[in-house]
């Protein structure tokens, strides 16, 4: 599990209050800290937008209606509080109304990190404290487009988001890879696919759906639906039911039931759209 941002803020408030000036000085603030809860960092906002931070940390730990009111006092403090939209997104399980939050977030961090801000730390999104939840916005929104059928809508965005992160810690590429498929973009799908030379069966699933998209039943196909089918037992009875899984899961290991859901949440519809690719699933679905 990633260390909250509220941590990393408080982490940072006190390495500059202390302005080390030499890498040793650094060293000895680190190991002060060492051995200390974070309830014993004490993190004492001072400008209006730790203020607002803070009402958001607070709003995290509230029930919802009690949060939305957080988060929107601390909209009042400081207009272009990302991590305050953030928060409202995720609190509405309807996707338009949370988008109409995603979108807000996205807009500032679109205005707050651009130019020369841009310029000098574009590729090194995921790795700044401060564009993170800006980052979280971008994934948040195009999810929001997404599900409801918006593929058209979340590609961009995603894009958008290996351009900001080529590391790409946020695992965007397996969603892209699979919406790629979904739209027939197979130029893109083949693209990325040569950006993230990896197995596991969030990448060997669409390798499968990807060859016999373009060429059928092949040997190749059938070669690699077994090999994606030796990564995970779980995929193929989720993926030949009626319906894709209901529920969303957000860590997983490899070959685990965690890992086939996280895939059909994104990989299911791509089956459905290439025609007769379900059909073939089922007619290779032996032990």
């Amino acid at each position: 599990m990633s260390l909250p941002d509220k941590f990393h803020k408080m982490i940072q408030k006190i390495i500059d209050e202390k302005k080390p000036q030499s890498p040793e000085e650094l060293q000895e603030i680190l190991n002060a800290m060492s051995g200390k809860s974070f309830d014993e960092m004490k993190f004492t906002p001072e400008s209006d937008e730790e203020k607002a931070l803070a009402l958001v940390w607070e709003a995290r730990e509230l029930p919802i209606d009690k949060g939305r009111r957080r988060a929107k006092k601390a909209l009042k403090i400081y207009p272009d509080c990302i991590e305050a939209y953030e928060y409202l997104g995720s609190t509405y399980q309807y996707y338009h109304k949370g988008a109409e939050h995603y979108e807000k977030g996205v807009e500032i961090g679109r205005r707050v990190f651009g130019g020369d801000f841009l310029k000098q730390n574009k590729g090194h999104f995921w790795m700044i404290t401060e564009t993170r939840p800006f980052m979280r916005c971008l994934g948040a929104l195009a999810d929001a487009y997404y599900f409801p059928g918006g593929v058209t809508k979340a590609i961009p965005i995603w894009e958008e988001m290996l351009d900001l992160n080529p590391n790409d810690n946020q695992g965007i590429r397996y969603s892209l890879l699979s919406a790629y498929l979904e739209d027939k973009d197979f130029v893109k799908f083949k693209k990325l696919r040569k950006e993230f030379d990896e197995s596991g069966a969030l990448m060997l699933f669409p390798d499968a759906l990807a060859e016999f998209a373009q060429n059928g039943d092949t040997p190749k196909a059938q070669k690699l639906l077994q090999k994606a089918k030796k990564s995970n037992q779980y995929v193929v009875p989720l993926l030949v039911q009626q319906y894709p899984p209901e529920e969303h899961v957000y860590s997983y290991s490899w070959g685990s039931e965690e890992e086939a859901i996280i895939y059909l949440n994104y990989g299911w519809r791509s089956w459905m759209f290439n025609q007769g690719a379900k059909d073939w699933v089922k007619k290779y679905n032996y032990k």
